[in-house]
């Protein structure tokens, strides 16, 4: 589950993070079986964890975006940490303080060039790792429009293609990323199986 737009909630009255731990104890089954909570914002994070602890069956993922986008609720606190600045090998070593997972998007573990081809690596995989997270990064579709060019095929932008898709999410693989968000699970299954 994300906790979104936390900030927001509170701002009108309705804070979420107590509700939202309360449902996770209310059941047996969310009190054993795997759950990863995320959010784009730091507080409501850090406040999760400081009231269930480190669970086994608990992995906190501070998303992030790219670039000098700042946390809503950095914004509202007046602060000005970006997620760039969360995504070095200092502000790793800080998300690892509060959260087991850092989850930015596709393009944030290898961008691309101006051609639309898939650029080198960037560290942040290895960076994560040795901060001590996980790292696993969203989203992967399957269709053209949201490959890399070296993945494309000549079907259309709109057109569909599962083995451009699993050979993406392998490319992605091949950086020891330890997870991955994609809307079809069956070729995100394919990519591990291949």
């Amino acid at each position: 589950p994300e906790l979104k737009s936390s900030t927001y909630f509170a701002g009108v009255g309705l804070p979420l993070e107590d509700r939202f731990i309360a449902t996770l104890a209310a059941h047996e089954y969310t009190r054993r079986a795997p759950v990863e909570i995320q959010s784009f914002e730091i507080a409501n994070l850090k406040y999760v964890r400081e009231k269930l602890g480190r669970r086994a069956n608990v992995r906190l993922m501070q998303l992030v975006a790219v670039g000098d986008i700042r946390p809503r609720d950095v914004v509202a606190a007046g602060g000005a940490l970006t997620y760039g600045q969360m995504c070095t090998p200092a502000g790793l070593r800080e998300i690892a303080r509060y959260a087991d997972v850092v989850a930015p998007p596709t393009r944030g573990v290898i961008p691309l060039r101006k051609d639309g081809r898939l650029a080198e690596p960037l560290p942040i995989v290895a960076d994560a790792h040795a901060a001590g997270l996980r790292l696993e990064t969203w989203t992967f579709r399957p269709e053209n429009h949201f490959l890399a060019a070296d993945f494309r095929n000549d079907a259309g932008d709109h057109a569909r293609n599962e083995a451009g898709s699993i050979a993406e999410i392998r490319r992605y693989l091949a950086t020891g990323l330890d997870g991955f968000f994609t809307d079809d699970p069956a070729l995100g299954r394919a990519a591990l199986d291949a």
